[in-house]
């Protein structure tokens, strides 16, 4: 992050835990402890710290030199202008290679601890969009299973939970019925595309991987993502194309 040429060897940080495990760029970078360590505090730091740090690192300021540079006074003084949405600027101390840098996009969200739509690739691979719009067209997809594809890719992160699927989709308050429906589906593409799904601890598989991964957002009900793969089949498909009525 701040190429400080004495930064010791061995600390890694990973944006991607997802299989194949890579110890390469974009997956995972090498940094100095100091980047580090604000990198996985940016979630609980007071507001505009994470922003005065980066302005930091644009300055050509090495980690290692952020509370040299500047006291703890200041350093509360410029993050509560950042955090009200006013400009500061910070001297030059170096030169350093021009944006944008792969941290200055980073969420302040916490649910990115957690959720899988902050992971760039799901934890195990899944089959390749040609694959899942392959196997969309060799099932023949209804009406309502489109439309529940159609809604799912085009959600905010691809994440939807079956409450919200049945009210978008099937008419209903009942996420059993988005369940039972999706799930359905989630079987045939699963087998259609020859794909072995996850399975519960007692051996019964869970169709629903091969289209999403699912989790538990903190106050929210069950929420399910849907994998990379299948949206950008379904967003740029014609398996899932609208139907016109003849």
């Amino acid at each position: 992050m701040c190429g400080d040429p004495d930064r010791a060897p061995g600390e890694w940080h990973s944006e991607d835990y997802s299989e194949p495990f890579s110890f390469q760029p974009p997956e995972s970078y090498p940094l100095c402890k100091p980047c580090h360590g604000r990198l996985h505090k940016r979630f609980n730091a007071p507001a505009g710290e994470w922003e005065l740090f980066c302005l930091h690192l644009e300055s050509g300021g090495y980690g290692s030199e952020f509370v040299k540079r500047l006291t703890l006074a200041e350093r509360r003084d410029l993050s509560q202008h950042l955090a009200s949405g006013e400009a500061v600027s910070l001297a030059r101390v170096r030169p350093c290679s021009p944006g944008p840098h792969w941290w200055q996009t980073l969420t302040l969200d916490p649910e990115s601890l957690e959720a899988p739509w902050a992971r760039p690739r799901p934890l195990r691979e899944r089959p390749a969009a040609e694959d899942y719009a392959t196997a969309m067209l060799a099932i023949g997809l209804s009406d309502t299973e489109a439309a529940i594809l159609r809604l799912h890719a085009a959600a905010d992160r691809r994440t939807l939970s079956m409450r919200a699927i049945a009210k978008g989709v099937l008419g209903t308050d009942k996420p059993y019925a988005a369940n039972l429906a999706y799930g359905r589906l989630a079987a045939r593409l699963t087998e259609a595309l020859g794909w072995a799904p996850d399975r519960r601890a007692d051996g019964t598989p869970v169709w629903m991987s091969a289209v999403a991964e699912g989790w538990y957002p903190p106050r929210r009900e069950y929420e399910w993502t849907m994998v990379p793969p299948l949206a950008e089949a379904v967003v740029n498909g014609d398996a899932t194309a609208e139907r016109s009525t003849p």
